[in-house]
């Protein structure tokens, strides 16, 4: 009995500490929608500013009701997404707010104001792409590809491939950090209590090997595999290691690939095609052999072992 008092009570704090978090989302979401829509130069908008702002609250204050909704209803995969959809929201509103600020608008068609404008206020905009790149592993439900893709048209591919790894990588040793520090309710939290069972079935006896070709090959969801990693007989030097070198060579082949390998011709198309059918074989071979390579990497570490030193 004082187990389900006790279960019950923690449940009633879980819905008490999102339900505030929620307000103040709102809250924030709100002040920031207005101050955006006040520094609009559009005469409609000047013209509307009031009855544009309360539609704008009222909205919000809708996705509240939802938020609330979902709260008391114990939805726990709506709950992270209507939290990933609100730092989606700020995360929108903020850059929005910051050019309004630094009046990147008033510019934006000018190419020798522009120039001057990016050399003065530049580097807010690789910190805020480092951060969504961060967030993007840890919480927001974003293909990082979809995301790398965004850093390379905002500032070519070089610095998309620096200002993505920075973040990614941060990102990932955060969900190791937080898979090692605090377990498996904090994985079930972030991820989903059924993804957790069903990489911790597969990753069953073969932890490091299958991490490994799971970080390597483009087909696996690397971000969760980082939370389930920090629960797994993985090392966290192996991890850095692993992680350091899968991220740089999957970002890097991302943000240059568009140039070296175009879709808009034959040749390129082709590439693509002969590309991605040897990750699906890759990914099918080393699945179905998992136990025989493991096996073999045993014996090969055995032999290494036994073999006497010559010295």
């Amino acid at each position: 009995m004082n187990k389900k008092i006790q279960k019950l009570q923690d449940r009633r704090k879980s819905e008490l500490l999102f339900l505030l978090l929620f307000f103040a989302l709102t809250t924030v979401s709100i002040v920031l929608g207005i101050l955006c829509l006040d520094g609009v130069q559009s005469l409609f908008f000047k013209r509307h500013f009031l009855l544009l702002s309360i539609l704008y609250a009222l909205l919000m204050c809708l996705l509240l009701g939802i938020c609330i909704w979902f709260t008391l209803a114990a939805k726990k995969v709506g709950k992270k997404v209507l939290v990933s959809i609100y730092v989606l929201l700020l995360f929108f509103l903020g850059v929005c707010l910051i050019l309004q600020k630094t009046g990147f608008f008033s510019v934006v068609n000018t190419p020798e104001r522009l120039q001057e404008y990016l050399e003065r206020t530049g580097a807010w905009m690789p910190i805020i792409y480092t951060l969504l790149q961060f967030l993007q592993v840890i919480l927001l439900p974003i293909p990082s590809v979809v995301s790398t893709l965004v850093g390379v048209a905002l500032f070519g591919a070089f610095w998309a491939t620096i200002y993505s790894l920075i973040g990614i990588l941060l990102g990932s040793i955060t969900a190791f950090a937080i898979g090692r520090r605090f377990g498996n309710k904090a994985v079930a939290w972030m991820v989903g209590e059924e993804a957790l069972k069903k990489w911790q079935r597969k990753l069953k006896g073969k932890d490091n090997l299958f991490l490994t070709a799971a970080f390597v090959l483009p087909l696996f969801p690397d971000d969760i595999l980082c939370f389930i990693a920090g629960l797994s007989t993985m090392t966290t030097r192996y991890f850095l290691i692993v992680i350091f070198l899968a991220r740089a060579i999957g970002i890097a082949a991302t943000c240059y690939s568009i140039d070296f390998i175009p879709f808009n011709t034959w040749w390129g198309i082709t590439l693509w095609i002969v590309f991605l059918t040897m990750v699906v074989i890759s990914f099918i071979f080393i699945y179905k052999n998992m136990d025989k390579i493991q096996a073999k990497l045993k014996e090969v570490r055995r032999k290494k072992k036994d073999k006497p030193d010559k010295s």
